[in-house]
């Protein structure tokens, strides 16, 4: 009989996957917070893992894993490098979460132009006259950049062009002929036309090329009335400088953070004590849709490795895998 770790809470059409196997002996810790016991995964054929870090002490004893299930798209918690190195396939979900989380950015991105949620205040506190303030924007006209044109890039785009904006992306994996047959246009120097543009949306991994990519100087770069969305992963901006910016010369403009660097943040942080800041708990993917989705994809992930019948487009460490059989003498 094999043996599967989960590692959090899962959808129960996805463990019904699971049990309905039939040849499954699984083990399921539901403490978010809980650390990965080393001996579990050492007895372990398959894991799938929403939440917890997953080092290379971990598997260095695995003999018997066969693929490792993430719960989710980024990988940042897993170490991808060692596991390839052991031939283990690491899975993600794929495109389940990609509308999910494009509507939450822009759901970020309304909320503040259009200061939702001072309005309402402003409504239910008898401050009928901030209707004559003209704080609010409208979308129409204004120049977004993405920054990663992947699954989720792609659908903020969509969806921003249907609210008239000007997109424009970043993304060195992308051509210059396929970001127009989307809609949109390609710079090949992101840097140079942060002056020009009204909001920023992040859509990279993180890693070392990218941590705190937004920075200090990137948001001098910026329009003091610029918007800087990120629903993608914590770390990938400065939380320190962006708090000193949206506190003083970006006052006029705002952020909204779905990612920390620390989750879940102190209550007490900078970021979290400033009106200009629209903010969600990491929660853009968890929709009741997406949840499912995502439980339903990394459980089939994880009978497929069992069986050796992977969809490569679902293997994140595909590349390397084919790189380190390839070295393999016959």
């Amino acid at each position: 009989m094999k043996r599967v770790l989960v590692m959090g809470k899962i959808h129960p059409a996805a463990s019904k996957v699971l049990d309905d196997y039939g040849d499954l002996c699984i083990d399921v810790i539901l403490d978010p917070g809980a650390a990965i016991p080393v001996d579990m995964v050492v007895q372990s054929d398959a894991l799938l893992i929403r939440y917890g870090v997953l080092t290379a002490e971990h598997i260095r004893c695995a003999t018997k894993l066969c693929v490792v299930s993430r719960h989710g798209v980024g990988c940042d918690n897993l170490p991808v490098e060692a596991l390839s190195a052991r031939g283990i396939p690491v899975t993600t979900v794929g495109p389940v979460t990609a509308v999910s989380v494009a509507e939450q950015t822009m759901a970020m991105l309304l909320s503040l132009l259009k200061r939702v949620e001072e309005y309402d205040h402003a409504v239910r506190t008898g401050d009928w006259p901030i209707r004559d303030s003209l704080a609010i924007s409208d979308l129409a006209g204004k120049t977004l950049l993405l920054l990663g044109f992947g699954r989720i890039g792609r659908e903020v785009a969509k969806r921003a062009r249907a609210f008239d904006m000007e997109v424009l992306i970043y993304d060195p994996f992308v051509s210059h002929d396929a970001a127009l047959a989307s809609g949109v246009v390609k710079v090949d120097a992101w840097h140079a036309v942060l002056g020009s543009v009204d909001v920023v949306s992040v859509h990279l991994p993180l890693g070392p090329a990218t941590r705190n990519i937004i920075d200090a100087d990137v948001l001098v770069a910026m329009k003091p009335t610029a918007i800087l969305l990120n629903a993608a992963r914590g770390g990938l901006v400065d939380e320190g400088a962006l708090y000193q910016a949206l506190s003083g010369r970006m006052a006029a403009g705002g952020a909204g953070i779905d990612t920390f660097a620390v989750e879940p943040p102190q209550l007490d942080a900078p970021l979290l004590q400033l009106r200009n800041v629209v903010l969600s708990p990491h929660s853009a993917a968890l929709t009741a849709e997406a949840a499912r989705r995502m439980g339903l994809v990394a459980a089939h992930n994880v009978i497929a490795g069992l069986e050796g019948r992977l969809d490569p487009e679902l293997v994140f460490n595909r590349a390397a895998l084919e790189q380190r059989a390839m070295a393999v003498p016959m």
